[in-house]
């Protein structure tokens, strides 16, 4: 592959089903050189095996646990061998914990380690081959779950080995994705790499099944917070993965948000952040104890 790939490289993480499937097969669709990642390697050759035939583009599968920073390591170190360029990196991957705690390789509560820890990993690995190729795009799909989270995250027990409730460490991990947009995107600018941060709505797909109420109740959730009793009585009805899927494809290909970066969109436009979330002090505490958190678990 190596040199021979001209075509714009976009790498998706979970693209082996729900709104990562259908963003893998809108970018291979507009042209761009698909890499898709996968924990389970059969599921995502099935899921690869859909866009081709749905597209006539060929698209790249490589094996990505987000929860295994052995295996982020081993990823990216593949995609820098193999890929001269990298166009579009989409951090869609995630997990919404139900009902227990459980942790990553490394010791991490597991939505903070999947959702924020895995891709902050990714991204510092694969950084400079994206500023390379600038003009970049990097995408972040958070929610507005992170509304959940009202009073931000919890530094004093952040993997939530004191206290668990399966929503509450959803919503902090996905808080985490918007901070951690925020400092990127101020980090690179200049550089003509882009980051933004995107809620894709209610969406039926298999994140979280056990809670989508809960987690549309938090998604619905008033811009003044104040949700009536009858919040989940009048909620739309989920949407489909392809149209969750809109706003991402729209964030890494749309020429009109081509220097578009540091924002957080609300489907298809900017959104309105609650104060914590638009806390840059927040935001720089979570990326410097990130930074030491990995510092702690170096590469062998």
């Amino acid at each position: 592959m190596g040199s021979g790939v001209t075509a714009p490289v976009a790498i998706v993480t979970g693209a082996n089903s729900g709104i990562g499937l259908e963003t893998a097969l809108g970018l291979a669709e507009r042209g761009l050189r698909v890499v898709a990642t996968a924990r389970d390697l059969s599921r995502g050759a099935e899921a690869v095996a859909e866009i081709e035939r749905r597209t006539g583009k060929t698209v790249d599968l490589l094996r990505l646990d987000l929860a295994s920073f052995a295996s982020i390591r081993e990823f990216a170190a593949t995609v820098l061998d193999r890929y001269p360029r990298i166009d579009a990196l989409i951090h869609n991957a995630g997990l919404a914990p139900s009902g227990h705690r459980w942790e990553t390789q490394e010791g991490f509560e597991a939505a903070f380690g999947v959702n924020h820890l895995g891709p902050f990993l990714l991204t510092s690995l694969l950084r400079d081959r994206i500023v390379a190729s600038a003009p970049a795009r990097i995408v972040i799909v958070s929610s507005g779950a992170y509304r959940a989270a009202p009073n931000g995250i919890c530094f004093d027990d952040l993997q939530h080995r004191e206290t668990f409730h399966s929503l509450q460490v959803y919503a902090e991990s996905k808080l985490a994705n918007i901070y951690f947009m925020h400092i990127l995107a101020r980090q690179l600018d200049g550089t003509g790499v882009t980051v933004n941060a995107v809620n894709p709505g209610y969406v039926a797909t298999q994140l979280g099944r056990p809670r989508e109420a809960d987690l549309a109740r938090a998604v619905a959730m008033p811009r003044d917070e104040s949700a009536s009793n009858g919040a989940l009585a009048n909620l739309p009805e989920p949407m489909t993965p392809a149209r969750g899927a809109i706003p991402s494809i729209r964030l890494a290909t749309d020429e009109e948000l081509a220097t578009t970066t540091g924002v957080y969109f609300d489907r298809t436009r900017p959104g309105t952040l609650t104060p914590i979330a638009a806390d840059l002090d927040l935001a720089r505490r979570l990326w410097d104890e990130s930074v030491r958190l990995l510092a702690r678990h170096p590469a062998h």
